[in-house]
């Protein structure tokens, strides 16, 4: 069963139909919506190939969606990752002015002939990076 994607009701009419796709209007929130569902595994692979540096519309075109599809599943995944830190950090599970750099900071660090600074933010708190 469909429900809407904005508040979760199940309470809703058909409401026209835009690229062939059926199109919604919630009772509850009056929001409309599609129908078009995709499946878990597939914007799992999307953020997966995404996190491997492939394009976007590389994406879209190997998952045969639209591009602001691809971007609409980044930014959500983006959003529900950093409410899942936020979580942690107020739960005390993980503490963020703990930093551990990988070999990127090395290569960085190593071919730095200058100063440089980097900001990083995590739940609304920033550390500042100084590397010499």
């Amino acid at each position: 069963m469909t429900k809407c994607s904005h508040c979760g009701s199940e309470r809703f009419n058909k409401d026209g139909k835009a690229a062939g796709k059926q199109r919604y209007r919630c009772k509850e929130c009056g929001k409309t919506f599609g129908g078009g569902v995709y499946p878990a595994e597939q914007k799992a692979q999307a953020l997966q190939f995404y996190m491997n540096n492939v394009g976007i519309r590389k994406i879209a075109f190997f998952n045969k969606v639209s591009h602001p599809v691809v971007l609409g599943w980044i930014k959500t995944a983006h959003k529900n990752l950093g409410l899942k830190i936020e979580r942690q950090i107020r739960s005390g599970n993980i503490k963020p002015d703990i930093i551990e750099m990988d070999e990127i900071y090395t290569y960085v660090k190593k071919n730095c002939k200058e100063q440089s600074y980097g900001l990083l933010t995590v739940g609304g708190r920033a550390v500042l990076l100084h590397l010499k």
